[in-house]
């Protein structure tokens, strides 16, 4: 009785996390957020909170480009983080398990859209469009957007109730040369990801914190969490001064006027 509860309060989590994309992709979504709620439903709010974590840096520059979507984060999530809670083992240890599911999860998620969602229900989606039904329209997006919640979250359920060694068993039928492209591919895409945020983000009055940050973690070994303080002392300095200049500059402005 008591795996039936937690199977059903982990379809709820499953369900919360894929529907983001239906209220606009909201990110909630990410490992970050899904680990602590898996952990909250299992009881251990601290290792969801640290599993989460130690995902999202796997997957922190992961997103879809063009065609290609990265593996399916909600799924490797959940059964990552829940097989490091039944178990007992370091949070590092959802990696092992979360990626491969993801992967499988992700290639589900693309053959239901190629066999279902693409003939079936967007082919409906062209009827309604034809005939100046815009509600029907509508209505058929929303109906895939349920159906592809509850498929996702059923998928997700059934593996967390059979349990990870069966989901393990699974991942280790599926033939070596394709688990390697699979590996290799999750390995492009988060470096791919990471190099268009910098793209967009850096300019050369930023540059410099971006090279000062690593070589405070390469060489100081300074931990990340370190790197951040830091950040927030230099940003604090940075305000402090721009706006004592502000206040000069004023002050300026005004013995102007006096004469």
């Amino acid at each position: 009785m008591e795996l039936l509860f937690e199977t059903l309060l982990i379809t709820l989590v499953a369900a919360f996390g894929f529907s983001h994309d239906g209220v606009g992709s909201t990110m909630w979504n990410r490992p970050i957020v899904i680990a602590p709620l898996v952990g909250l439903v299992l009881g251990d709010l601290r290792t969801g909170i640290m599993t989460g974590a130690t995902l999202e840096l796997i997957w922190l520059g992961a997103f879809p480009i063009g065609a290609s979507c990265p593996p399916e984060m909600v799924s490797g999530a959940i059964i990552g983080t829940s097989f490091v809670i039944k178990s007992g083992a370091d949070p590092s240890a959802a990696v092992a398990l979360a990626v491969p599911v993801a992967t499988l999860v992700l290639m589900i998620k693309n053959g239901l859209r190629v066999l279902i969602t693409s003939p079936v229900i967007c082919a409906h989606a062209d009827k309604c469009a034809a005939a100046g039904d815009a509600k029907g329209v509508e209505r058929t997006e929303q109906l895939g957007w349920v159906f592809e919640i509850t498929s996702l979250s059923a998928i997700v359920a059934i593996s967390y109730y059979l349990g990870a060694p069966f989901i393990q068993d699974i991942v280790a039928s599926i033939p070596p040369f394709i688990n390697h492209g699979l590996q290799i591919a999750t390995g492009i895409i988060p470096a791919i990801g990471f190099a268009m945020l910098v793209k967009m983000i850096i300019t050369k009055d930023v540059a410099a914190f971006f090279f000062g940050g690593f070589l405070l973690s390469a060489y100081l070994k300074v931990p990340v969490f370190g790197v951040a303080l830091m950040a927030c002392v230099i940003v604090s300095v940075i305000l402090t001064i721009k706006k004592n200049n502000n206040v000069v500059l004023k002050e300026d402005i005004i013995d102007d006027n006096e004469f």
